[in-house]
């Protein structure tokens, strides 16, 4: 079959390697669509702690199963257009029995620890597969896996209905994470973003964004959070400044959600945390059932139209070089969508 190989950091080229074959418990997908997300980007690089070589990269995808192995009882067959979680938990550990299998002792995850989806076929546990409808576009049901990561990240949170929320970073994960909850009853969604095609973009979205190097920046935070700070605060970039100032954002007892990735150990404002009495919620991909729930809100279709709007940009998986470049070269984009 043909894959985008990675055998040394920054470099990837389309390979004619052998279609896997699936044991017991595992399912074997044609891939349609394959989405590109910055975890890839750190992959491709060598930046990513525990990746390995080589490895076939990607892990947002959509296609059609191929072949399945399980004494399970499913409602999927050959030839059903299919999702799937990409992970392998081990189902033993406090972890997986507790219904927290993304943070596993023994997680393995697609495109980073084994082959992934930017191929023409990918192996999955069987019982993390999930049935699309027969007419469903599988170009966006290849947005399921970060939209997962936002259902993941909001039910985390424990938002109540009438939380005001401000989320830091408006990149595609955190514009996911603000439609999640203004769809699970946020009273008040802002976004705090930088970069002008993104505000123009968010705006046009209809939620609220503001921009943290603006002069007013501070009033308009005070006026939408009437003084008091926010409800609940998701921290996606990251960076320094964002991560120094998520504790001043947020109110007296309110909760910060941590969902972006420092490259290295970055301080906080502990004491301000201690003294607002703040919840600090750690946040790692998804679980299997808010994966799920990822799959029912996309079926369901109340967001689809913003989600359509978040594909920029589509290209062949011949051209993964062009993908690369185009990545890190191009900030006018959101989520780019490979041809598999």
């Amino acid at each position: 079959m043909k894959a985008a190989m990675i055998r040394n950091w920054g470099n990837i080229e389309i390979e004619d390697i052998k279609k896997p074959q699936i044991k017991e418990g595992e399912a074997l997908i044609k891939v349609v669509y394959a989405g590109v997300c910055g975890s890839d980007l750190n992959v491709f690089l060598g930046n990513h702690p525990t990746a390995i070589l080589p490895i076939v990269l990607g892990h947002e995808f959509s296609g059609i199963l191929e072949e399945i192995k399980t004494d399970l009882p499913v409602d999927i067959k050959p030839g059903d257009k299919v999702v799937a979680q990409p992970l392998y938990s081990c189902g033993t550990c406090d972890a997986c029995l507790e219904s927290r299998d993304n943070v596993c002792n023994d997680l393995k995850l697609s495109g980073i620890h084994y082959n992934g989806c930017y191929a023409e076929y990918l192996v999955v546990p069987a019982h993390k597969v999930f049935k699309l409808p027969d007419n469903f576009d599988m170009k966006l049901a290849a947005l399921t896996e970060p939209l997962a990561v936002a259902v993941h990240d909001v039910r985390r949170s424990q938002l109540k209905i009438g939380d005001s929320v401000l989320v830091l970073g408006g990149g595609p994960i955190g514009i996911l994470i603000a439609l999640v909850a203004r769809l699970s009853g946020a009273r008040e969604v802002v976004i705090s973003e930088v970069n002008d095609y993104r505000i123009k973009f968010i705006e046009a979205l209809g939620l609220n964004v503001i921009n943290p190097t603006s002069e007013d920046f501070d009033k308009s935070i005070e006026a939408l959070s009437d003084n008091k700070g926010f409800d609940v605060v998701y921290e996606v970039t990251g960076n320094q400044s964002a991560l120094m100032s998520m504790t001043k954002l947020c109110k007296v007892g309110g909760t910060v959600v941590l969902t972006g990735m420092p490259k290295e150990p970055i301080p906080i404002n502990i004491l301000e945390g201690v003294m607002k009495e703040h919840k600090f919620v750690g946040v790692r991909i998804h679980s299997l059932i808010n994966f799920k729930g990822a799959v029912d809100l996309l079926k369901k279709g109340t967001i689809n139209k913003e989600l359509n709007a978040l594909i920029t940009n589509e290209f062949s998986l011949d051209e993964i070089k062009d993908v690369m470049e185009f990545c890190f070269e191009d900030d006018q984009h959101f989520k780019v969508i490979i041809k598999i």
